[in-house]
């Protein structure tokens, strides 16, 4: 939020109250001649960020909205007008207050009683807490609230417009508003729903339709200035209809968020604060605003903790970060501010007090928020280890695969075919579809469960059927042995961590699997993705189960397992440690597997070698357990070798090459002895640990894939790697596809 307060601060340091104070100046930067057209300007770049606030809503999400979000947005709006309102009577029974600033004042109640999705929505972004329970709960009680003020403001608005008349302007403004609003979803948004149904899957949409809806928004702000309301209403209700998210939304969102956020923004505040005059504010009526906007913020707190607290007996930390996240002020507010004033409800005295109040009042909220909520603690908390180690070969056995394309598909279903699911080891497998948030303001989680009632029918336009048809013909093929469930998460990168956590702890997994952000191609080239990479560390810092990072290569992610029985021949290099027996585990399980090879190629250094080390380390007694449930079976195999530096171990690791489909490696290994030393040097990712790294390195002509395994931690404790703090390295970065999620699957409830 720094960026947005320093904005109006630099307006009201160039404005008549410090620099404009000087007629040189004042020549130079604000003549006569340009100011027409950069107020022009200004309001052209409030009307285009006011459009891209409603093509972020989804509208879709108000037949959603649960009771605790209607009771939540509906008391948090009459609280805090209720309470401020009695303080400003009580005000004038003591202060003698004359209309003009009566007027001011209740605009004043107004707009720091107001709440907006987009303020909201920017304030849990910049916190990361939009994937969270807290951040669910605002953004639905934030868009209640925001709806009713749009309302009210539009119904004020029409009857200020008509008092300046005599006759029946009201019900005609009225009647004329209603007719744009219908027009607008039964003819305007059709036609955009044709452009996105013209639009093939993948493909970006038109630059012709581009320019069609800019046209449209211009025509909608016209006719809202026509009518008498103001240009601001046709234009938000506009963008509410467009269709949210890709193709069209985030292709709007894409060509107008940096034009608007670094040019229209900073021109509209430069303008606006422009008017703030600091010689006209007195200590009496600065005062005054500011009893009135903390009583404004106090309700807006008082009324969200109220029924969280009683009601759903929520804690009260987390009802005291919503409250103060619903009582964030932001850019709506100061929009708010500046029409008011430019109407004459409020006169400038008035609009430097509150101006100065929205800003520290702004700067307060956040770090309060940051320091009271942190949404990790919920999934670092837990008292069980979730491990394959730790888990008996008796039980269900869960497992999560997150996937970013349908490219990952083949891969992730010949892995879970590898991890033998059968009668005696079922599988429950979670599959979640990665998707980036844009073109739209609040995060989603989409169930594809079938339900008893109904069918899913398929979607073809849909990049996420592709992904849900391959996994159910899997389960329908061995239907008892494997359970698949598959969700869809659309959230920022910055948070997607949490939600997988969330999701991870909630299902009780024990290994989630996640793909590498590199990605090599047929032809031998690669691409990457450091959205991806910046993910992958979180989760290995966070996630409450152990985590397997699937670098895709050779024949793992060619075969087609639906179509065709494949052999794979799977390597597991040992050295020592909890991820390396995390990853042992896996492969013990993989060899009961009829089409799979085992090999263990176990490094030692000679001061280790020819000592029974069965009953002297856990390292020792799981090799020895597979040896004798595995060695058994013929086809697999167990092999040692004697190194005494890195240079040896090194020379171990590349002789694999060509030999495995798949080879198994631990992540971490906390010995210092020679056989790392100079590695932590020269690793390109040090997410993969040393032994991984050196499989996918540039240099390296490995072409089997690799399955990096970390163990989780001890519980309740983050893990802290610096290597993982280490600044990414910049790689040609991957466009990240964006697609349109399927309107007919089973959302999660809007609290």
């Amino acid at each position: 939020m720094v960026k947005k307060i320093v904005l109006p601060n630099g307006g009201m340091m160039l404005g008549p109250s410090i620099i404009g104070q000087s007629e040189l100046l004042k020549k130079w930067l604000f003549p006569p001649k340009t100011f027409y057209i950069c107020q022009t300007i200004a309001y052209f770049g409030c009307m285009m960020f006011n459009f891209l606030i409603g093509v972020r809503i989804d509208v879709t999400i108000m037949t959603r909205l649960g009771k605790k979000a209607w009771a939540i947005g509906i008391v948090s709006l009459l609280i805090p007008l209720i309470m401020s309102s009695i303080i400003l009577i009580l005000l004038r029974l003591v202060l003698t207050l004359d209309q003009t600033s009566l007027k001011s004042l209740f605009a004043i109640v107004f707009v720091f009683s107001t709440g907006s999705v987009h303020t909201t929505a920017v304030h849990l972004a910049d916190l990361k807490l939009l994937n969270t329970e807290i951040g669910d709960i605002a953004l639905s009680a934030s868009m209640v609230n925001g709806i009713i003020c749009l309302l009210l403001i539009t119904a004020i608005n029409t009857q200020k417009q008509s008092s300046l008349k005599k006759d029946k302007s009201y019900n005609w403004m009225t009647v004329s508003f209603v007719v744009m609003v219908v027009f607008i979803i039964c003819v305007l948004r059709p036609i955009m729903l044709w452009m996105v149904r013209k639009t093939p899957e993948g493909k970006p949409i038109k630059e012709s339709y581009i320019m069609s809806v800019f046209l449209m928004l211009l025509g909608c702000a016209f006719v809202s200035e026509l009518i008498g309301e103001h240009y601001l209403v046709g234009t938000v209700i506009f963008g509410m209809a467009v269709p949210d998210g890709p193709p069209l939304g985030s292709a709007l969102t894409d060509r107008l968020d940096t034009m608007v956020s670094a040019f229209y923004l900073p021109l509209y505040f430069l303008y606006m604060a422009n008017k703030f005059k600091l010689f006209l504010i007195d200590a009496r009526s600065f005062l005054i605003v500011q009893a009135i906007a903390i009583i404004a913020t106090l309700g807006k707190i008082a009324g969200t903790m109220m029924l969280p607290s009683i009601f759903w007996k929520m804690p009260v930390s987390d009802v005291l970060s919503l409250g103060l996240l619903m009582s964030a002020n932001g850019l709506t507010q100061f929009i708010y501010l500046q029409t008011a004033l430019n109407h004459k409800t409020v006169n400038e005295k008035y609009y430097a007090d509150a101006l100065i109040t929205l800003i520290w009042l702004t700067g307060a909220t956040t770090p309060i928020v940051k320091f009271l909520y942190d949404p990790s603690k919920k999934y670092l908390s837990l008292n069980r280890r979730r491990t394959i180690e730790q888990s008996t070969s008796d039980t269900e056995l869960s497992l999560m695969a997150c996937i970013h394309s349908q490219e990952n598909t083949p891969s992730i279903i010949n892995l879970l075919e590898m991890s033998n699911p059968s009668l005696e080891n079922p599988i429950c497998f979670y599959v979640l579809h990665l998707i980036q948030l844009r073109g739209r303001s609040t995060p989603l989680f989409i169930d594809h469960q079938p339900t008893c009632n109904r069918e899913n029918p398929p979607h073809s336009a849909s990049y996420s059927q592709h992904i849900i048809n391959a996994f159910r013909s899997y389960e329908q093929q061995n239907s008892n042995n494997v359970v698949v469930k598959l969700f869809t998460s659309i959230s920022p990168y910055e948070t997607m961590h949490n939600e997988i956590c969330m999701q991870v702890a909630e299902k009780r997994v024990c290994l989630l699997i996640v793909p590498f952000h590199r990605r090599w191609i047929t032809d031998g080239s690669s691409e990457s993705a450091a959205p991806i990479r910046a993910l992958n560390r979180h989760l290995l810092r966070t996630a409450p189960c152990s985590v397997g990072i699937l670098i895709e290569r050779g024949t793992l992610s060619r075969n087609n397992p639906l179509t065709s029985v494949s052999f794979f021949s799977v390597g597991m290099v040992f050295i020592e440690g909890e991820d390396d027996r995390e990853a042992l585990a896996y492969a013990m399980r993989m060899a009961h597997h009829p089409n799979i090879r085992i090999t263990l190629v176990r490094i030692m250094e000679p001061r280790k070698n020819n000592k029974n080390l069965r009953y002297r380390d856990p390292d020792g007694d799981l090799i020895h357990r597979f040896k004798v449930e595995c060695i058994q079976i013929k086809r697999h195999d167990y092999k040692e070798e004697i190194v005494r530096d890195s240079v040896e171990m090194v020379n171990v690791i590349r002789s694999l090459e060509g030999c495995f489909d798949l080879i198994l490696v631990g992540r971490r290994h906390t010995s210092e002895s020679n056989l790392f030393s100079g590695f932590s040097e020269w690793n390109e990712y040090p997410e993969l640990g040393p032994i991984g790294d050196m499989l996918v390195a540039s240099d390296s002509t490995f072409n089997g894939s690799v399955l990096v395994v970390q163990q989780q931690k001890k519980s309740g404790v983050g893990y802290h790697d610096l290597r993982l703090d280490s600044g990414i390295i910049k790689t040609k970065q991957e466009t990240v596809t964006i697609v349109e999620v399927p309107c007919d699957r089973k959302v999660r409830p809007i609290i």
